[in-house]
């Protein structure tokens, strides 16, 4: 894993009001298990930017935005694809090998990884998949950044169509 980290892109704090020069994309929303929670696409620089935004309702406490980002190369969109068809074959199809649970590439010079995760991601116990940017700080300074997907929104809600969608479009040009 990295030890030096690549300088930050600019932090979209408001997905509705990015900072001038971020391209919005799309957005989904996990209605089969948050409505209200959304991950918004933009592109800034050769970069993409994956927000995750929610508000926080609090009892007895005013409501707050939260919001949690993920940069990488815009090249991570065909990647993930791949690795994802990766994960889904049986070793002697060529898939991952038993016993593993994550994989990493250098993905034009940032260090990222995608992990099966296997704790409940979410009410009804979904388990999913975790993507890692080695390469870059959370903008909290806590960590890597990273984006947790579970089963149910990366297949029945949308999330893995979405992203292909805009994988193929980056593969031809088009984004």
């Amino acid at each position: 894993m990295t030890k030096q980290f690549f300088p930050p892109l600019k932090e979209i704090v408001d997905p509705n009001n990015p900072p001038e020069g971020v391209k919005y994309l799309i957005m989904t929303e996990d209605l089969l298990n948050y409505p209200g929670r959304f991950k918004y696409f933009f592109i800034q620089e050769s970069h993409l930017s994956i927000v995750s935004y929610r508000v926080v309702k609090r009892s007895c406490e005013p409501d707050f935005i939260s919001t949690w980002q993920f940069d990488a190369p815009l090249s991570i969109l065909p990647w993930f694809v791949n690795k994802f068809e990766f994960f889904t074959k049986m070793p002697h199809e060529g898939g991952l090998p038993h016993g593993k649970i994550s994989t990493d590439d250098l993905v034009e010079g940032e260090d990222i990884g995608l992990t099966r995760l296997m704790g409940r991601l979410n009410a009804r116990g979904d388990q999913g998949y975790s993507l890692y940017n080695y390469s870059r700080k959370d903008f909290d300074g806590s960590g890597y950044q990273s984006l947790a997907i579970s089963d149910s929104y990366l297949f029945q809600g949308g999330f893995f169509e979405t992203w292909k969608e805009l994988a193929k479009k980056y593969e031809n040009g088009t984004l």
